[in-house]
Order: C-alpha cells, then structure tokens, then sequence
C-alpha cells in the first residue's frame, strides 16, 4: 500500500495522510458493489429518487464542511466552493424529480402482439474523477447513476483525497452501497476496469488518461464515457458588444483559477477591435482579488499544485519563445518561489503560426489572444485545435452569431455569453476532448441497459 498526503496548495502545508487501498480490500469493495447492484435492481423508481433527494439534503447539511475542504485542497476560493456544493445538491433535486420520465417505458407497435422498450441499470460503474471541481465532476455521473441503480466505484484524484471520504460519508448516510471510495493508484485502477464486477468507467481527465482508459476497457469490451481537456475558443466578431465580450471573456477565463476544462482560453478576436478588447480583458482582470482562498472577498485562489504552478510557467516560457508577445501581466514582480502555488493572470498576443496554442490546454489564467481579418479565418483559427469542448461567439446579430457557432467543432457553444454546465443541458466534446455525454436526457442514457421485450400470443 503506498502513502500520500493532501497539500494545501495555497500554504504549502500538509493537510492529511492518506494510503491507497490493498488488493484484498478493492477485491471486497468490488464484491460488495455486485451486491449491491443485485439489491437496487429490485429497488423501486420511487426508492432511487428518494436517495437522489436524500443526498442533495446530506449535501446541504456538510455544505460548509465540503466548501472548506475542497478549498483546502485545491485552491478555489471559498465562495466557489460553496456555490459548488449548492449546484451539485440542484443536480441531484433535478435527476431526482426527472427520475421517472427517464425511467419511462415506451410501448411500440410491432409484429409482436406488444413491444416494449424499457432502460435497466449495467452494473457497477468505476467512475475516475479530477481534482478540480472535486463535487461537482462526481455529481455529473454520480446523480443518474444512483437513479439508474448502478453502484459507484469512485477513484477520486489524489489531491482531493479528503473530500472524497467526506463525499463518501454523505451517500453513506443515505443507504449502504451507493457509492464505494476506491483510494486506488493507476495500476490498481487498470486492474479494476478489468474485473467483471465493474460494468463500464466514465473518466474526466487529461487526453492522455483518456486514451490509456479507453484502450483498457476497450480491451475489456467495456463502456466508456471520457470528458477530457479543452481549449475552448471564445470569437469576438467586428459587431460584438466588445466592452461586454471582454467582462465575459475574462471571467470565463479565470473561472476556477482558471483551471476548468471548459474555460475560456483562446480568444479571437477581430482586429479592427482587438487592442480595446485586450485593454478592456486586463482590466478586468486586475479587478479580480488574488489571494488566501478562504477570505470571502479573495476572487482567485491558488492552482491546485507547485507542480501545476512551474508547469504553467514552462509553457509560457516556451510560447514566449515561439513568438507570443505578453500584452499584460497583473504582477510581473510575482514570487513564484514562494510557498503558495498561485499564478497571477497574463495575457499573450498569438499568431496562428505558434502551433503549441492548439495543441495544448493551458491549465490556469493564461489568455492567448489572436487576431483576425475575415470570418473564415477566425473559424480556421477556432477549429484548429485539437480540443473541441466548448466555446463562445460574440455579435449584436444574434442568427449570423448562431450561424456561424453552428460551424465550429465543439459540443457546447454559448452565444453572447460563456460556457456554463448545466443540469438541463447535455455536456461533453469532440476531437481530444472525449466522447459521450453528461448531464440531461443524453447523460442519463450513457449508462442504461436498453432493454426490448417482445411479447408473443399468450
């Protein structure tokens, strides 16, 4: 069994010892989550959505103990936090009233005397989640995964080891066998995908864990769903309200300190606007107080590691040389040597000549900035990228706006606005940013057994 701690990546403290799981001990959460999925099978609709509602209320009842330690572990301000854990309990509510539409049965005329399509739960599904939204990443799968009656099995990020147990603790609560909190490393995960106990896997990481996930279970033959990295393009068209596009854009771009698969991080723009843009963006940035997390009024905290700190710093490093120009930089005389792990935002003037901008994601509050002359060529720019997750067009004319959205590749564009997640709404990307859905009528359905009966003459 090999040992970890939590950091708080804000004072470089060690907050928590963890270890991650012998094999005996995954083997019997394993076998316990059969059992499990045996048991909510025979759990009526109305039971499911009663624990849906029941752990949104645990939600509510640890909120402040969540909120602190989510902002503890990795760095978000602790107004976010709290905003967080309130969504998530929403989620649940939502999944909990829709439960019985979704669960519907749906009676077809066939050569059979009566058809009937009815959605059954898989199995238990090994869920692999990132530190950076640490409630709501899991609520995103967690919610319709109770509903549909498949048990949990949660490899939780390191980083955010403590809230995982607390996430744990809270479903606990609500009725054994919900959830199990696998603290498992790489290898122990690998193995698990491979165990015919464990039904599917649905990942929000990295590219590079995607495809090591999906190779996996694919050799498995099993399911998987993979939300992973983004770049997301925010286009700011000649007509654009620009002093609107660039509160947007900004806030956008340091949502979560900046680390969100979905923030905004490329932002073209066209050039008859772009220098008011770029001026208008740092403003609003500068506005942004950097500083402890857990101070109500701090607006950006710290990235969730040093690690993600100098990695960060490298790429900037690297872009500089590739001839990115820095426009702006809220504290230039910053100590990234200092125990915290915070990145003061900064902005770059970038060419489409400067390949890294569209082949990596830049994890924290780093803006790169293009401009452009014709609408095909801000769509060329927008396209580029290896990411296709979500991204934002900005026009007073709102069809040519929606037009032009409906060209760009990627699975969630807001129009005069930014990109949020919504339970309502099914989220998820193309290219390397994953396949499948979460959240809405098309996440729920990732994870059913959809199941025909036909029934002949009696």
């Amino acid at each position: 069994m090999s040992e970890f701690k939590t950091v708080n990546p804000a004072t470089g403290e060690t907050l928590k010892s963890f270890s991650h799981l012998a094999k005996a001990d995954v083997d019997k959460a394993l076998k316990k989550a059969r059992e499990a999925y045996l048991s909510a099978k025979t759990k009526s609709v109305a039971d499911r959505s009663s624990d849906l509602k029941a752990i949104a209320k645990g939600l509510r009842a640890r909120k402040s103990d969540l909120a602190r330690i989510m902002t503890l572990e990795m760095g978000k301000p602790l107004k976010d936090s709290l905003a967080e854990v309130e969504k998530s309990a929403g989620t649940f509510e939502f999944f909990g009233e829709a439960l019985p539409e979704m669960l519907k049965r749906e009676e077809v005329k066939t050569t059979y005397v009566r058809s009937s399509i009815v959605k059954d739960s898989i199995g238990p599904i090994l869920a692999v989640m990132p530190w950076n939204f640490p409630l709501w990443q899991v609520t995103r799968f967690a919610a319709p995964a109770v509903g549909i009656g498949n048990p949990i099995l949660l490899k939780h990020s390191d980083l955010t080891a403590g809230t995982a147990a607390l996430i744990g603790e809270i479903f606990d609560e609500v009725r054994d066998g919900l959830l199990f909190n696998l603290r498992i490393d790489h290898d122990q995960a690998a193995e698990a995908i491979g165990d015919r106990r464990c039904a599917a896997v649905t990942l929000t990481g990295s590219a590079k864990a995607g495809r090591e996930i999906a190779q996996t279970a694919g050799h498995h033959l099993k399911k998987t769903v993979l939300e992973l990295g983004g770049s997301d393009a925010y286009v700011v068209l000649k007509d654009a309200d620009v002093e609107k596009a660039a509160q947007i854009c900004a806030d956008g771009r340091m949502v979560n300190n900046g680390q969100s698969c979905v923030a905004a991080k490329r932002f073209i723009v066209h050039d008859s606007v772009v220098e008011t843009f770029t001026k208008l963006f740092e403003a609003r940035v500068r506005e942004l107080k950097m500083g402890d997390p857990l101070n109500e009024k701090t607006s950006v905290g710290s990235l969730a590691s040093k690690k993600f700190q100098e990695g960060l710093l490298k790429q900037c490093a690297d872009i500089e040389k590739a001839g990115a120009k820095k426009v702006f930089d809220v504290d230039e005389k910053f100590d990234f040597k200092a125990a915290g792990a915070f990145f003061p935002a900064r902005g770059y003037r970038v060419t489409g000549a400067i390949e890294s901008a569209f082949t990596e994601e830049f994890f924290g509050p780093v803006a790169l900035i293009f401009a452009f002359e014709t609408e095909d060529e801000a769509l060329e720019l927008a396209n580029r990228s290896i990411y296709g997750l979500g991204g934002a067009v900005f026009s007073k004319d709102v069809p040519r706006a929606e037009a032009f959205a409906r060209q760009m590749e990627a699975g969630f564009i807001a129009i005069n606005d930014q990109v949020k997640s919504d339970a309502h709404l099914p989220f998820g990307g193309v290219k390397d940013s994953g396949y499948g859905r979460e959240l809405s009528h098309f996440g729920f359905n990732e994870f059913v057994n959809v199941k025909t009966l036909g029934f002949g003459a009696v």
